[in-house]
């Protein structure tokens, strides 16, 4: 897991999804937790399209 310190341009709901992401649970049940942690829904589209984003950003820093 790549440490989000170097990464300070993440918006608060691509830390939730990163975070998420990071404890290998399924889709539905990461976009569940993401909805619970952010207080407004999260659907499949837009989780799926943040985390494109996070991994575009990860691999510009390595």
């Amino acid at each position: 897991m790549q440490s989000l310190d170097n990464l300070p341009s993440l918006t608060p709901l691509q830390q939730a999804i990163y975070e998420t992401d990071q404890l290998g649970l399924t889709l539905r049940d990461s976009i569940k937790i993401v909805t619970q942690r952010m207080g407004f829904f999260v659907g499949q589209a837009k989780y799926l399209d943040e985390r494109a984003k996070i991994e575009r950003l990860l691999a510009e820093t390595q």
